[in-house]
């Protein structure tokens, strides 16, 4: 059983969240999409690589 633990830093591209930040350029947002294919890749790996911490983040956010 493969075990991961994964963290979402990051403003969800959802309709109330582009109202809230409606001056937000468009790669501040996370698309819901791209973190299910995060989420599938994860849980698809190649057993001799596993990851079990996963951070997700949008482009923009400089860190």
């Amino acid at each position: 059983m493969h075990v991961a633990y994964l963290v979402i830093d990051a403003v969800i591209d959802l309709a109330w969240t582009r109202k809230a930040f409606a001056d937000a350029p468009h790669d501040f947002f996370i698309r819901p999409a791209a973190i299910a294919d995060e989420i599938w890749h994860t849980a698809q790996q190649d057993r001799s690589a596993w990851s079990f911490l996963v951070e997700v983040r949008p482009f923009r956010e400089s860190w």
